[in-house]
């Protein structure tokens, strides 16, 4: 299929930045400003809402199945190596999004986890919308040069908007990894296993 895979690194909130995505969309909070959003989502959590409970306990289970299908461990260089076919893509598409306003990308950003949690890929949002929105930019200057795609961005977004809902549909069809996390183990410290 060539969607190839993105490299990412493990932040402490990995899973709660996805988590926080699908209590924003199930609660309709995602249109809102991230301080309100914010604000309203931790109201709900403090009322210990039984919704709540079981909106985490749905998304978990599906996360965990997600999480199994879109990320792959890569514990050598040379696995990492064989993977890395998106880093070209890079420096155009940087140039490209600093010519952007903020608040449209911001919103493309937006769309496409909304769309990626209606198609129940629930696992590396963060990552796979960055990379869905790289990839379409990086096509649209492919095809049209940058001014040309800067013109299209501001002329005719629904015809972005199509492509970028094409690659989500790409993503739902493929099974292959879309995240790739190199896990490095340090020689200097020995095994510490349960005894």
């Amino acid at each position: 299929m060539g969607l190839g895979a993105q490299r990412a690194g493990l932040p402490d909130s990995y899973a709660y930045q996805d988590l926080r995505y699908y209590l924003l969309h199930k609660f309709g909070l995602l249109n809102l400003s991230n301080e309100d959003a914010s604000y309203e989502l931790c109201r709900r959590i403090l009322r210990n809402d039984e919704q709540v409970v079981r909106i985490v306990d749905e998304w978990f289970n599906w996360w965990v199945v997600k999480w199994r299908q879109r990320v792959k461990l890569v514990f050598t260089e040379n696995e990492q190596a064989n993977t890395d076919s998106n880093a070209d893509i890079q420096g155009n598409v940087n140039e490209l999004l600093k010519s952007l306003p903020k608040d449209l990308v911001d919103k493309l950003r937006r769309e496409i986890i909304v769309e990626l949690i209606r198609q129940n890929e629930i696992c590396s949002l963060d990552v796979v919308s960055d990379f869905i929105l790289k990839t379409t930019l990086n096509d649209l200057i492919n095809e049209y040069g940058k001014d040309g795609a800067l013109r299209l961005l501001s002329t005719n977004i629904t015809s972005v908007r199509l492509r970028l809902l094409r690659k989500i549909m790409e993503i739902k069809e493929s099974n292959q990894p879309l995240v790739i996390l190199r896990v490095r183990i340090s020689p200097s410290q020995p095994y510490q296993g349960v005894s």
